[in-house]
């Protein structure tokens, strides 16, 4: 059980700080948490517009400006999406009379679509690349950005069994990331079956949402945020000199990493300016991740075939289709029931909302000219 004194009420406390509270939250949600996910989507979605090596997305070399760009915030991007569905999970923890109830919404919002966009894009690759991985491997190993959708099954397994037996507490999930954050620097050899080794990667990030959602009271504090900022600043400071040579590069799976990734989370949840437009984006995260990389695959097709092949042009077009058509897809397959699991993992039933940004703000796109009205 979560102690009276970790559910702090949110009001009284950001009463007594006042002029040094962060954005207020509502029903226990900080306010902003749409946006942060929104930018959390667009930092990923970037990613991939790139491509992580030369021979994906805009096949850039690796000297390109775009690549230093991706891997300058290598750092933020999945810990902050990771840490922020660790935070959703933990507003309702699972108890052992609700395993089961629990297991078949996430099998049909994790595993459903999982199987259904790994069917699409293995199909759409094997017609353009002749030697295309087999379509188990693609379903049981690592198959592209769907790594972290199998990552998070095992994250949900792991933790699921541990609540709904025992509920680790502060002190064990404290301690279970360090291990892994140690493991992971390790260096050993892991299996990518299903992504174990992604697994192990997130696992930290998630852990540290659940610790963040049952202690509000480091999203309130003025201190805390200034403490953050600090380490995200000497962390990310010491990542430039490495990249340019000056010092010991920082991997990924270092604890410098961990501990950037895990302080940035903090930071943007407690001081990052609401925004309409990337609530919106944060609305439809998941889905934009699940259909981002088919939807820039064919926007940037189309554009090579216009003869647009200037990267500064291509890179917002193929990011505002990245975006903007998983959102369109969603809406064309929610009448459909089956559609509607498949592409989304919902069902037909209004999803449930986080905060006071959860609504989908189609005003600020048609502000910008990029959808019409609903």
């Amino acid at each position: 059980m979560i102690s009276h004194q970790t559910r702090v009420d949110w009001g009284d406390a950001l009463a007594k700080q006042g002029a040094d509270a962060g954005i207020r939250p509502k029903d226990k949600i900080p306010a902003n948490l749409n946006s942060v996910r929104g930018l959390a989507c667009l930092l990923v979605v970037a990613m991939h517009v790139v491509g992580n090596d030369a021979t994906h997305g805009l096949h850039l070399p690796m000297t390109s400006g775009w690549h230093y760009a991706m891997t300058s915030v290598e750092f933020i991007r999945m810990p902050l999406f990771t840490a922020l569905s660790g935070y959703l999970y933990a507003g309702q923890r699972v108890t052992k009379p609700a395993f089961g109830r629990f297991w078949s919404k996430k099998l049909r919002r994790l595993a459903v679509p999982l199987i259904f966009v790994t069917l699409v894009i293995w199909l759409l690759q094997s017609a353009v690349e002749p030697e295309q991985v087999p379509l188990t491997e693609a379903l049981l190993f690592g198959f592209g950005h769907l790594w972290y959708i199998q990552a998070l099954i095992l994250l949900f397994a792991v933790i699921s069994i541990c609540d709904g037996f025992f509920r680790p507490g502060f002190v064990t999930l404290a301690l279970a990331g360090l291990a892994v954050v140690m493991v992971d620097q390790a260096g050993w050899t892991i299996t990518g079956f299903f992504s174990l080794a992604g697994a192990l990667y997130l696992a930290p990030y998630f852990l540290f949402g659940i610790l963040l959602r049952e202690h509000p009271e480091w999203l309130i504090n003025r201190s805390t945020g200034i403490l953050a900022l600090g380490i995200v600043v000497i962390v990310l400071t010491c990542q430039q000199l490495g990249l340019n040579g000056l010092m010991t590069p920082i991997s990924s799976l270092q604890m410098p990493a961990a501990l950037a990734g895990m302080a940035t989370v903090v930071f943007l949840l407690q001081r990052f300016p609401q925004n309409s437009l990337l609530a919106s984006i944060g609305f439809y995260s998941y889905t934009i991740y699940l259909w981002h990389v088919v939807a820039s695959a064919g926007a940037r097709a189309v554009l090579l075939k216009l003869g647009i092949v200037s990267v500064p042009a291509l890179f917002p077009l193929i990011l505002a289709a990245g975006v903007i058509a998983p959102i369109i897809l969603y809406h064309l397959a929610r009448p459909v029931p089956f559609l509607t699991v498949a592409v989304t993992g919902e069902t037909r039933a209004r999803p449930k909302t986080h905060g006071a940004e959860a609504q989908p703000r189609w005003k600020a796109f048609r502000r910008l000219g990029m959808m019409g009205a609903p």
